[in-house]
């Protein structure tokens, strides 16, 4: 009889490990996903920079509009990985957050989006 009960604990053991490790990797997920949209915004900000230096671009509303949605997208990202840290401090689930985050990764890659659509309408 205790030998099932202890073939029992470790199998509840495994699954819990297993949760904890598929918790982690989420977690961690979501942190990078945050984290590129972020570093890819400001690498399309660093490239219309370049092309306006370069006065392939004419300084116009169409930039001023891509710029200002770009850095919409990376404040975004910022406030995402900020809410998820905040978070997982007070003990908060990881699960328990998704759908927020769902909605900050939403808002953040079509702001990205957009701001890169709109200034490429711009150019041709």
């Amino acid at each position: 009889m205790e030998a099932i009960k202890l073939e029992e604990n470790s199998e509840l053991d495994t699954v819990n490990k297993n949760r904890v490790k598929n918790e982690t990797l989420t977690t961690e997920l979501h942190f990078e996903l945050l984290k590129q949209y972020a570093w890819l915004s400001s690498a399309v900000i660093g490239a219309i920079i370049i092309l306006v230096q370069l006065k392939a671009v004419e300084m116009g509303n169409d930039v001023y509009i891509s710029l200002g949605l770009l850095s919409l997208s990376i404040f975004f990202s910022l406030v995402g990985q900020d809410h998820m840290v905040d978070s997982l401090l007070k003990g908060k689930d990881i699960y328990k957050i998704s759908k927020v985050l769902k909605l900050i990764r939403v808002v953040s890659m079509g702001c990205l989006g957009l701001g890169a659509g709109y200034f490429s309408a711009g150019i041709f």
